[in-house]
């Protein structure tokens, strides 16, 4: 733990005192009995089963979800309160001991379920009312809608901030790249446990017929996670395949991704922004992936033909990036980061602040790692060189003020950039 951030220890910290505050709570109001005990252990056993199979998501496997949430609703609608904070920490822990996970992972994923169910069979509690069966009445319902508001907010929400806390990612861009695409999937895990509920107060051993569909809305979101996963996978994997077709390119997209992050920091984007540019500098000359070795590779000046031809490839790479809704927001940025400041660019011929400041700042990152590498047609230019080509060429190529925002870069690092490479230091001038 104490590699996080001393802010995500604080965070972490907080939400297991708060977990440990409702278990007290909880011990000390349930109607203790025989039976009562016999069915929190069971419920407890369920939960621990169902998650010790979770479905990771996308972004750097830091979040999960499991369809134990179905068992926890159900525990919430039948039991109330007391019982359902007690049957999740003793099932999340349960499952989390069996996973072997660090200590303050398993505290945190154990505290967050902990409270989220705890004030979700609150509110059902407050809300409902004659019978505990959820679908009794308009107000029962609607007390099943409250626990799916609950889970959706208090869940997600807990989430997604421990891993921003613990990442430095971007709050807004984990929900998305995590959360969005399954927000309806995991929803209906709420409504079985509602069934379930139902089905528990009718005949107890009829849940079994549960199983079946519990398992399909497990896979289902189990497709999804590892569907956005290997998209992202596969995308980087064909831009890394376009730098190495070529020696003097290896790692230019990564290097392209990493200045312009730089970049868009130093111009005081927001992190949702700089996420954005940073993985469409990864993907930026995806568009390349068709071209020919005696294209992409030659040497001397093109033929108009092959000028048309290799200027297609911003065109190639944005239609490439739209098809998959993970990476459909950086587009714009790939379409146009050929686009030239004073409009003489391509494909669209922009000018000025028409371009998207994205494209502007790719503009410059590109042109700048392709200046201080080695290429087939010349050696890596000096740092002097390439920093005079900038100066030269703001206002026309370049946006004026993310040249401004490269050279203080540069200045402020004396050339030793962190994203630099071999070529660039043994170029660099004294």
């Amino acid at each position: 733990m104490r590699s996080l951030p001393r802010i995500a220890q604080a965070y972490i910290l907080s939400i297991v005192a708060l977990a440990l505050v409702a278990v007290g709570l909880a011990c000390f109001y349930a109607s203790w009995n025989a039976p009562l005990v016999a069915q929190i252990l069971l419920f407890a056993f369920l939960v621990a089963l169902a998650d010790l199979y979770p479905i990771v998501l996308p972004f750097e496997n830091n979040a999960e979800i499991t369809v134990s949430c179905a068992v926890k609703t159900a525990a919430a609608i039948i039991y109330g309160p007391s019982a359902t904070v007690l049957i999740t920490v003793l099932g999340t822990l349960g499952a989390e001991i069996g996973l072997h996970r660090d200590w303050y992972k398993s505290a945190f994923n154990t505290a967050e379920m902990t409270l989220t169910f705890g004030i979700a069979a609150l509110g059902y509690e407050v809300l409902h009312v004659g019978s505990r069966m959820p679908f009794e009445s308009l107000r029962n319902a609607g007390a099943v809608m409250l626990i799916m508001i609950t889970y959706f907010v208090i869940n997600t929400g807990l989430v997604t901030t421990v891993v921003a806390l613990t990442t430095g990612a971007a709050y807004g861009r984990l929900w998305r790249v995590n959360f969005r695409d399954i927000t309806w999937d995991s929803l209906t895990i709420i409504p079985l446990g509602a069934v379930m509920a139902t089905m528990w107060q009718n005949q107890w051993w009829s849940i079994i017929t549960l199983a079946l569909p519990l398992v399909v809305v497990r896979q289902s979101l189990q497709y999804i996670g590892d569907l956005q996963r290997q998209t992202r996978e596969a995308l980087i994997g064909m831009a890394d395949s376009i730098d190495e077709r070529d020696p003097n390119t290896f790692q230019h997209s990564q290097r392209v991704a990493e200045i312009a992050a730089a970049l868009a920091k130093k111009l005081g984007l927001g992190d949702d922004d700089i996420e954005t540019i940073r993985m469409s500098g990864r993907l930026h000359d995806l568009g390349k992936i068709g071209m020919s070795n005696s294209l992409l590779l030659k040497p001397g000046r093109f033929e108009e033909e092959e000028r048309l031809a290799f200027q297609e490839h911003p065109r190639i790479g944005a239609r490439l990036v739209n098809s998959f809704r993970l990476f459909s927001e950086g587009q714009d940025l790939i379409l146009h980061h050929h686009e030239d400041y004073d409009g003489g660019g391509y494909p669209g011929g922009l000018r000025g602040e028409d371009i998207p400041l994205g494209s502007r700042i790719l503009r410059v990152a590109d042109a700048f790692d392709a200046m201080t590498s080695r290429r087939v047609y010349r050696d890596p230019l000096s740092l002097a060189v390439a920093i005079q080509e900038l100066r030269g060429n703001a206002g026309r190529q370049f946006d004026p003020q993310v040249v401004r925002a490269m050279l203080e870069l540069v200045d402020e690092t004396d050339g030793r950039m962190a994203w630099a490479v071999d070529e660039l230091e043994k170029s660099r001038v004294p």
